[in-house]
């Protein structure tokens, strides 16, 4: 049964929501935040400088709640770039629901675009694993522009043991490391992460002094970063980075060794992460260790001019 804009309310998230949101959340196994707990959503809304929590809204059915998403600002230099986090509760999918929310965000960032005279890049992450995330960015005339291999290993127990090269060594950063971490994962990435957002996650309930890491050289200079999260007994790598200067020195491959050892006797036993499709370079080394393909995340966007 489809469902018409009239019978859904969009309105505000209030914290009395989240308890809902985090269930519904961590229904679906292929959330890319499955296994959140209520404190880290929170965490998550008052990112700096992003306007999450200005901009996250609860769907509701009558008393039901049937859907929610989040909006991230992200201040280019002439533009924004917003990013959406969200989901239709498993049981209403297939509904009208997706639509009725692309129509509010698609409304509300119009007219921030008009209100703030920037233009506003929206960027909707559908996932292949999700019936009807991809149609959704077809049918508002969303344009492709790259797509991200979600790959998964679930077999810790024969890790390809790989030591970092004699003249590294591996430590957990510090908030003093702020700068450096945002310096190491913007060269990578073209991203502009600023301090600030990094002591959030740094003083955030994901920390971990066990799962994020540092390499350094002899010198004590940092090279390399990666981070991690288990929830329950499933992990995620978020960001594994290394400066270009340091590319092919065997860093990547020993922090990804050194970081599944740790997951695996932490009690995983399973490991996500991402890779650009493009990427063959780091897809071969991810191969090597035994992760595969499960679904793809395609990226679409749509541009919103004053």
């Amino acid at each position: 049964m489809k469902f018409s804009d009239d019978d859904l309310v969009i309105r505000l998230h209030e914290r009395s929501d989240t308890a809902n949101i985090v269930t519904m959340i961590n229904r679906d196994p292929f959330h890319m935040l499955n296994g959140l707990t209520a404190e880290a959503f929170e965490q998550d809304l008052d990112e700096p400088g992003e306007r999450i929590r200005d901009n996250t809204f609860v769907v509701e059915l009558g008393q039901t709640t049937v859907g929610y998403f989040s909006l991230c600002f992200v201040e280019r230099t002439t533009y924004i770039s917003v990013y959406c986090y969200g989901t239709v509760d498993v049981d209403w999918r297939r509904r009208g629901i997706g639509t009725a929310m692309f129509k509010f965000i698609f409304t509300r960032l119009a007219e921030i675009a008009r209100q703030e005279a920037k233009q506003i890049h929206f960027i909707h992450r559908a996932l292949t694993s999700i019936s009807g995330e991809t149609t959704l960015g077809a049918n508002f005339g969303m344009q492709e522009q790259n797509s991200l291999g979600i790959l998964c290993i679930n077999d810790l127990n024969h890790i390809k043991v790989s030591s970092p090269p004699s003249e590294f060594k591996f430590r957990p950063p510090t908030l003093e490391d702020a700068p450096i971490w945002a310096e190491i994962y913007n060269d990578a990435f073209g991203g502009n992460k600023t301090v600030e957002s990094v002591i959030h996650e740094f003083q955030g309930e994901s920390f971990s002094k066990n799962l994020y890491m540092l390499c350094e050289n002899k010198t004590g200079t940092a090279v390399g970063l990666l981070c991690a999260t288990l929830r329950g007994i499933h992990a995620r790598i978020p960001t594994i980075a290394v400066k270009r200067e340091w590319h092919r020195r065997g860093i990547g491959e020993a922090m990804l060794s050194e970081i599944l050892q740790r997951l695996q006797h932490s009690g995983a036993v399973d490991v996500r992460l991402s890779v650009d499709s493009s990427n063959d370079a780091a897809k071969g080394l991810y191969t090597k260790f035994g992760f595969q393909e499960e679904y793809q995340r395609i990226h679409y966007e749509a541009i919103f001019s004053p």
